[in-house]
This record gives structure tokens, sequence and C-alpha cells, in this order.
């Protein structure tokens, strides 16, 4: 499909166009395919170079994962400097610059900005991430999600999406592209065709997106419209499918063949590109994923997917042999010479609209060591702040618990529910953060350990004897979702002791500090907390609250009843 890179989202000059099809002109087809991968470099980053050398391959960008400011920033100095060709250099970035740099700002995940009910918190805290990634010479991050949270069930979308409001996510994710470009780095929206309406994971097998193409119009179209609209540069094309679209353009399509975006020439090309006018980069994600490979064997898969659409390809389960089955689908004609022309053009003009070529050629692709004083902008860690105060959620308090004193409710029996780390919460230990805010507040807090003496008073014990030693119970909710976790449920401690059989006969509180979809399992439970982030500053911050230092001012962006799926009296 022909590319106009004098169009949006481009906006290219003659002068930038003629270097894009110059360098496309002088690559040999190794460098040309190489130009297709984008690699994560977890590595130190020499040894990252030796094995693209070893390969003979270029990639045309990477993706980072966490490093110091300083340490990022060399990391990049050093691919950029080794590159002929600049590089994209991306960030997978989901609640602040935090996740790539160990020392920026973390402002917590797209809900909990969505709570406060301002679209401009979206804005200011992209426009932070932005400032903080270009300074350490970052040009890209895969965000925002514009998923819609339909679906309680699923583990991915969950706090990462702005809510289950059509209208509330394309809101808040027009005003956070419009901070990231504002920030200096080109925002991804993803996961297209759109997550949220399967329970299952993408992670896992190809989810689905069962919508009708008049329901898909009406709600992830229409997002995405709006961005593609307003400018969008890029979009994740990702392993789930929408099988209403894919009839719509290919009636006689069988079942067992629907293949999910990251595949589909139905939905990259006749969906994205010509229905919907996107003219921008369009980037799988990561193919590592099963859903990549459940329709079809990886080595038919890897040049299937730019065949079918996209331009990049998101890592790799070995470079090596993920080339060298791109390489052989360009030669059976899997590939073609047109389609493989107009991914470069895109990659390269994305370059061009970044004007890395010319930052290359001058030397400052890579700020200047100075610019790292964004990293101590009293304003971010503020930003973060009122993030959280205007984001945590009281979402019921039947019983008048709250405030908590203690005066009233001294000694507390908390219960920590999923607290070990894992990879979307690397820290954990967050109950006992918790558990020392009260501390320090004048309440006793006893951290349920597990232990026999323990599983007794919880369990099996008279009520009457735990009332004796305790005056309330409070739920310390950590569950997120991890690599191989496929839900994101509460798997209750202490071969069930610990479920909730005493709320009406000891004041019971719940506080999540991730999934806030618990009254699905709790429903009864009469105080209910949200707090959207799993970090220590959300966590004071919902303490503050809970004592009646501040208020709550967050209201919820999705049903925390899931009244769609349960009969719940909200009590």
């Amino acid at each position: 499909m022909k590319v106009n890179l004098k169009a949006k989202p481009f906006y290219l000059t003659e002068e930038q166009i003629a270097w894009v099809e110059k360098t496309i002109g002088e690559m040999t087809l190794e460098e040309k395919l190489g130009q297709l991968f984008l690699p994560m470099v977890a590595e130190p980053v020499e040894d990252a170079l030796a094995r693209f050398d070893r390969l003979g391959l270029q990639p045309g960008g990477v993706l980072l994962r966490s490093g110091t400011a300083a340490e990022t920033r060399e990391k990049i100095a050093r691919l950029q400097q080794q590159a002929r060709i600049p590089l994209l250099i991306a960030g997978d970035l989901d609640r602040g610059a935090y996740n790539m740099i160990s020392d920026g700002t973390q402002y917590g995940h797209e809900m909990l900005l969505a709570a406060s009910g301002d679209p401009q918190m979206a804005y200011r805290g992209a426009r932070i991430m932005g400032a903080e990634c270009s300074a350490v010479g970052a040009n890209w991050n895969f965000g925002p999600v514009v998923d819609i949270d339909f679906n309680p069930f699923n583990p991915m979308t969950n706090v990462r999406s702005f809510g289950s409001d059509p209208e509330t996510v394309r809101e808040f994710a027009l005003a956070a592209c419009r901070g990231m470009r504002e920030g200096g780095i080109l925002p991804c929206a993803k996961h297209f065709p759109g997550d949220g309406v399967d329970g299952r994971d993408q992670h896992f097998l190809s989810s689905v997106n069962s919508l009708s193409v008049e329901e898909w119009d009406a709600t992830y179209g229409k997002v995405y419209q709006a961005l593609i609209d307003d400018g969008l540069e890029t979009i994740m094309t990702v392993h789930i499918m929408q099988p209403a679209y894919t009839k719509k353009f290919s009636p006689d399509t069988p079942d067992a063949d629907i293949l999910p975006g990251s595949l589909s020439e139905e939905l990259n090309l006749r969906l994205l590109r010509e229905k919907m006018g996107f003219n921008g980069l369009l980037v799988t994600d990561a193919s590592s994923m099963a859903g990549f490979t459940d329709v079809l064997p990886r080595s038919v898969a890897v040049p299937t997917s730019i065949a079918h659409g996209a331009d990049i390809f998101l890592f790799t389960r070995d470079l090596e042999e993920d080339f060298d089955s791109m390489k052989a689908g360009y030669e059976q004609g899997i590939l073609t010479e047109e389609r493989l022309h107009e991914a470069l053009e895109r990659i390269l003009g994305m370059k061009a609209r970044l004007r890395l070529p010319e930052k290359k050629a001058a030397g400052t692709i890579v700020p200047p060591e100075s610019a790292l004083e964004v990293f101590r902008r009293p304003e971010s860690a503020a930003f973060a702040r009122e993030a959280a105060d205007r984001g945590i959620t009281l979402v019921k308090d039947t019983q008048g618990l709250l405030p908590l004193t203690p005066e009233k409710h001294r000694r507390l029996f908390v219960i920590p529910i999923k607290v070990e780390p894992n990879y979307h919460n690397p820290l954990g230990g967050y109950e006992r953060r918790f558990a020392e805010d009260l501390e320090k507040r004048g309440f006793e807090v006893h951290l349920y350990d597990a232990s026999p003496e323990d599983m007794q008073m919880i369990g099996k014990s008279p009520i009457r004897e735990f009332k004796k030693k305790y005056d309330a119970i409070i739920y310390f909710m950590n569950v997120a979702s991890s690599n191989s976790d496929s839900a994101v449920r509460i798997s209750w401690p202490g071969t069930r002791v610990t479920i909730t059989m005493m709320i009406h006969d000891v004041p019971t509180m719940m506080v999540s500090i991730d999934n806030p979809y618990h009254l699905m399992d709790a429903p009864r439970i009469p105080t209910y907390v949200n707090a959207y982030n799993s970090s220590e500053l959300v966590v004071d911050t919902l303490v503050e609250k809970l004592v009646g230092e501040s208020e709550f001012k967050g209201v919820s962006p999705m049903d925390p009843f899931v009244r769609n799926y349960f009969f719940n009296t909200d009590k």
C-alpha cells in the first residue's frame, strides 16, 4: 500500500524523503531485512552489539529495560554510535519512565489517572515521561494502552486501561499522545484490534475481540479513528483476532483460518490502512507470545507478519533463526519486494520525522549529560503524589468504618494476599509499608503470616476470642498478573482460613493496590478501596486517606461491582 511521506503523520520535506529513498537504495537485502527487527536489549550493550555483528544484522531499533538514567543514556549512546542508520529506541512504559529508567518518575497506571476524571492528568504524566525518556536518548514509547476494559476477567487490560467507557478512553488517550509528543517521544497506541473483550491473555493464545462490526466501530474504532485523525504516528498490532471484520473483508474465511492482528491482512491493510486511513508505522506486539504462533508455524508467521501489513517485527524467539525465516520468506515470495519497500519507507520515514539523521550527523542524537537534570525536577514527584491523591477511590463504606482511628480500632489484623514479586510488580512487600504507615499513627498491626497460630486465630477460633485481640480486619490486596498467570483473582491463603467469614461480626475492610475487581470474589465486604497502582507512594497516600488525613477524590472509571456479570447488592 503506497506510503505518503508528505502526509500525516510524517510531514517530511523533499530533502528528508530523498534521504529515505537514497538510504533504502543503498542497502543490501540483509540490511533491509535487519531494519524490520526490533529486539530487546537486556544484556550489556557490548554483548548486544557483538550479537548483532555476529549475525551481520543492524536492527531498525531496540527496546530497553530498566537501568539508571546515566546507564541508559550511555547504553543508547553506544548503540547509536555503532549504527550506520540511526535507531528507534523504544520503551514499554505504562505508568511513567520508571519501567525503563529506574530513577524515572512512576506516576501510576492509566486507571489511576482516569479515576481523577481529568484527561489533563494523562497529558501531564505523559509529558513528564516523554521528557525523561528523551533526556537519555529514547524516542518511542509503546503506549498509551487504549484498550477498553469491558471484561473484568481480562488479566492484562485491568489497571493498564483508562477504563470501561470508550469516550473516557478516547479523551485520555488523545491527551496522553499529546503529552508524549510534547515531551519528545513518539506514542504507539495498543493493542489493536483491541483487548478487553476476551477474558484471556494473548501471551498464552490468540485471544478474541468478539464484537460485531457495528459494535467495534462504536467503541474501539471510535478510539482509534480519533487518534488517527489527530495524527497518531504508530500503532501496535497484536495477537488478538477480530472475526467480524476479518469476515467482512474475506467472507469465505473458515473460522480455523482467522488470523490475529499481528498476522492479519484484513485487519492491518483493509481495516486500518484503507478504511481508517492510517498512514503511520505499524509494529507487531512481542513475537515471543504464544498468541503469535497459535495459527501458523513460526517460520511462516515471521515473514507473514510483514507481508500482511506490519512494518516492524517486535522481539524474537531466537534472533538468528527469525532473521533466517524472514529472509527465507522473502526468497519464497511470502514477503514481496513491494511490501518490504513500503515497510522500509515507514521505518526510515519515522526516523526522518524524528530528525534522527540530522541529529546523528550533528552529534546530538543523545542529549548531553546536563539533560539528566530533568530527573531532579520537584514538579515530577509532585505530579506523582497528585495522581495518587486524586485517583484513589473509596468504592463503598456501608458500615461507616472510615476514618480509622486508634481510639476505635487500634488493633488491626492485616491479611496480605498475593504479595510475592512478579513481572508487573517486581518489588512486592508493600504490605510491610502499609503496616509501618499505620503503626506510625498509633495502630497495632499484626500481619498474617500463615503460622499455625494465625491460621487458628483467623479461621477457627471463636469469634468472641478473636474480638478480644483485634478490633478490625483489613485485607491488603496486591494481586497483579505475572508472566505465568492467566487470571487476577483472589487465591485465599491458608487453605481457606482467611476467607471473609466475620464481616458481620468484626469490622472488615479490603484495600487493593492492583486489580480493582475484587468485589467479584468478596461482594459483601462492607468497606472497599481501590488504589490502582502498586508503589510506596500509593500505599502512603492510601493510608493517609484511610485515617482521614486527606479525603477520597477518585471516581471509579469502571464498575467495581461487576454488575454485568454478577448479582451484587452493593451492601
